[in-house]
């Protein structure tokens, strides 16, 4: 008698995505603001529905506000610069084969900020901060080819600051993913 043993092959599944986002609040051409922020991202699926997401994050906020002095009023220009590299655990509620994917997803990010703020003719300055940042989101893929799709999202991140407070950050995110 013989007996044959099988070996299943293990493939993982994997997509890669770019989103973008962007804001722009405008009041008048002395109090206005404008975010915007680019998102590369590679998802191995681990299980059929369970995937790792890793990702980095470049972001770019302008804003500028007329601060009252005693001379009247400055304007101050506020620029942040944001660079941020995440791990995402991805719970999709969906087939891997469904045309429509909703998720939801939890994980950490570091993040690197760099704030330069700059008031009329005086010297610009700088604060400089980075730490670990929790972080969730929903989401859904809606899939045109068996391989491509349109993702959006709705993130939220609890960015921190120079000093023991934080910053809660939501962003709203649309984009494109290949799986493959």
């Amino acid at each position: 008698m013989v007996l044959g043993l099988s070996q299943s092959s293990f493939a993982i599944y994997k997509e890669i995505g770019l989103n973008y986002s962007y804001k722009k609040n405008y009041f008048d051409e002395f109090n206005n603001s404008e975010q915007q922020a680019t998102q590369a991202s590679v998802s191995f699926y681990l299980w059929e529905r369970i995937a790792l997401e890793l990702s980095y994050t470049a972001g770019l906020a302008v804003q500028k506000d007329k601060q009252p002095n005693l001379l009247g009023a400055a304007l101050r220009t506020t620029t942040s610069y944001i660079d941020a590299y995440g791990a995402d655990l991805i719970f999709v509620f969906a087939e891997k084969t469904s045309k429509f994917q909703p998720f939801i997803k939890g994980g950490v990010a570091q993040v690197r900020r760099k704030v330069v703020i700059q008031d009329d003719g005086n010297n610009p300055w700088e604060i400089l901060y980075s730490g670990m940042a929790p972080g969730y989101g929903i989401g859904c893929k809606m899939f045109i080819t068996e391989s491509f799709a349109i993702k959006t999202s709705y993130d939220f991140l609890q960015t921190p600051s120079n000093s023991d407070t934080s910053y809660s950050e939501t962003n709203g995110r649309a984009g494109i993913t290949w799986a493959f």
